[in-house]
């Protein structure tokens, strides 16, 4: 069964591994998805691996688009470029970028019953890095998906996030995994599959949440 069987789905970040992996199962899932990120180059390569669907009469059923969504103009131009192709958004997921977007993307969301999920990630592990500096950037997204899902559950629109400790394609090692009680590191795809959950029906219920994809890093937390 496809569980996003026709469905816009808005990915910002998209030019991440962790973007290339969502929207290749988004769009398996029977999601139209639209790829949103700085690096073109990137978002074009991504968009060759989607799968299409050969009904469409037009160019295909997936867009990329070249965007700084941290720019308000910028937003603008996107929303009203989607909107032109599929007269609707369904999901946003929304990795490692500001929440700015979310005051644009709501009012079609509420249209559609929608839902956004915010995905915070560290993909890599600067010198000055530490494991409270870390959880107070989690809770910091915890908080403000908490309270965009309170401001807006009585439209009809649900807001979680995915909040993921280090990910990785390999197995390096790195301070990291010296606190995770699994003692790996997140992949992609282990991501990928919080963020589909989130985003589907199956999830009908819940908002308001954030899962943590961190090997059991939160559950050591006091």
């Amino acid at each position: 069964m496809k569980r996003f069987n026709d469905k816009a789905v808005l990915i910002t970040g998209a030019d991440s591994d962790i973007g290339r992996t969502a929207a290749l199962r988004f769009a398996k899932e029977g999601a139209n998805c639209i790829l949103v990120g700085i690096n073109h180059d990137i978002l074009e390569y991504i968009y060759e691996d989607l799968p299409q669907d050969t009904t469409w009469i037009n160019t295909g059923n997936h867009m990329t688009v070249t965007s700084d969504v941290n720019e308000p103009v910028q937003i603008a131009k996107l929303i009203e470029h989607v909107l032109q192709k599929y007269e609707r958004i369904d999901v946003m997921v929304n990795i490692d970028t500001e929440v700015g977007i979310h005051k644009s993307v709501i009012p079609e969301l509420i249209k559609t019953a929608g839902n956004i999920v915010n995905v915070s990630t560290l993909t890599d592990i600067p010198s000055d890095w530490n494991i409270d500096i870390y959880n107070a950037e989690q809770d910091s997204l915890s908080a403000i998906t908490k309270a965009l899902a309170l401001e807006n559950a009585s439209k009809g629109v649900r807001i979680n996030a995915v909040t993921a400790g280090l990910v990785t394609t390999d197995d390096s090692p790195n301070p990291f995994v010296s606190h995770c009680p699994l003692g790996k590191t997140a992949t992609p795809v282990n991501v990928t599959d919080a963020v589909t959950f989130l985003a589907s029906d199956d999830a009908a219920m819940i908002t308001g949440v954030s899962l943590p994809v961190d090997g059991g890093v939160s559950a050591l937390r006091k």
